[in-house]
């Protein structure tokens, strides 16, 4: 084996902190092993204590002669000492290292090719900066991995919730379950009346044009009052309220947000008419129910959503369908009427028949909130509302679900 000089230390940490993968890392330090000491194999191995060894990655001139359980049992037997580089009898070296944080490792170095001196202490010693490099390169991509994903939750939530939510999941990131869970929460449809029609009578660019500026509106009224966005799709959008941050009234602010939502229609259709985009004003349907709803991530490898399912999230879209026989524009379920009962004013409609839903449901029309009884939410003042409408539509985020 030929002296190593620091210089070549330095290339091999510099090379595996670029890399961004393990594999690319394990087979970096494989052939910089074989190279440096003429080895007739370079291992990486792991115990599992439910798998037991387990070969990460090899590299091999040479078969070795005994498998890498033999070898591990060949240390444990003869090395008391976890974290030293110890030199087998049979010729080999194994170098323990940090495969992960949670999980600890060995590289096994076979003799080296015939004709060569066997390895010494001095070898040994030689490997210890490598045991070090190769510590460095993997925590730094554990981190870099860590890094990227809480970028990229940030990243996805940031489109469904308010900045002071994403913030709050940032600092409290266990408010997030990967999977599902069951919880009380509210859920709210919403859909534009006649839509069809409008898009047939529109030129594309001018129906997306106004598509964006509804949907912006409508999501900031939603996102003000700390409500989750989970879709939307074409003129309808679906949102819940009490997910991932934990709202105690959520029915309350569901509610409240369906209001502003058609308060900020009249604004929106003003406009829109004003500037003979439209001829006839938008005109929207609310459903909002409450109760039990599983929420959580749901879906593939590639493409996850954070979102709610269950029947009660059915319920709430039923009941938005609702609105087209009763000819209203805030339908609130018996369930969250009880919740709410308090702080708005509301019409009973009746027990309803909804499709897919066994029995009928208590419907009641959302008229108005009742004055001075709402907690001090910020609102939307008249004077904002008309300045946001003013922006130029090119700033608003394009809808692409259509």
């Amino acid at each position: 084996m030929t002296d190593l000089k620091p210089f070549e230390y330095d290339n091999l940490e510099s090379s595996l902190l670029r890399q961004k993968s393990g594999k690319d890392i394990y087979g970096i330090t494989a052939e910089w092993l074989l190279l440096k000491f003429n080895a007739s194999f370079v291992i990486f191995i792991t115990k599992d204590p439910s798998s037991g060894v387990k070969n990460i990655y090899s590299l091999c001139k040479k078969t070795p002669e005994k498998t890498e359980d033999d070898y591990l049992k060949e240390r444990l037997k003869s090395c008391t000492d976890a974290g030293r580089i110890y030199l087998h009898e049979s010729g080999i070296i194994s170098v323990p290292f940090s495969q992960t944080t949670f999980q600890s490792g060995y590289i096994l170095i076979g003799a080296q090719v015939a004709g060569k001196t066997p390895y010494d202490d001095d070898s040994c010693r030689t490997l210890v900066p490598v045991a070090r490099i190769l510590n460095k390169a993997l925590m730094n991509l554990d981190a870099r991995n860590i890094y990227i994903e809480a970028a990229r939750i940030e990243n996805a939530f940031s489109h469904y919730v308010s900045p002071d939510i994403v913030q709050d999941i940032r600092r409290n990131p266990d408010k997030i379950h990967l999977g599902g869970e069951k919880k009380f929460l509210t859920c709210v449809f919403t859909d534009l009346r006649n839509f069809t029609q409008l898009t047939e009578s529109l030129e594309p660019s001018t129906l997306v044009k106004i598509l964006n500026m509804y949907l912006n509106e409508m999501s900031q009224v939603i996102l003000a009052l700390g409500g989750t966005i989970d879709k939307f799709v074409g003129d309808a959008m679906m949102a819940f309220f009490g997910a991932p941050h934990e709202l105690e009234d959520h029915a309350v602010r569901c509610c409240l947000a369906s209001i502003r939502m058609k308060r900020m229609e009249d604004v929106l259709n003003t406009q829109l008419i004003r500037e003979k985009l439209i001829t006839q004003p938008l005109f929207t349907r609310i459903g909002i129910n409450s109760g039990d709803m599983i929420v959580g991530n749901v879906g593939s490898m590639q493409r996850l959503a954070y979102t709610v399912i269950g029947q009660n999230v059915n319920i709430a879209s039923r009941i938005e369908t609702a609105n087209k026989k009763y000819g209203t524009g805030i339908l609130i379920s018996g369930a969250t009427f009880e919740i709410v009962k308090d702080f708005f004013e509301c019409r009973f409609i009746g027990p309803t028949e909804l499709r897919g839903v066994t029995k009928p449901v208590n419907l009641y029309e959302l008229i108005k909130d009742r004055e001075g009884m709402l907690p001090e939410y910020d609102n939307y003042e008249k004077g904002d509302i008309d300045s946001s409408m003013d922006d130029d539509v090119a700033d608003v985020e394009e809808v692409t679900d259509l």
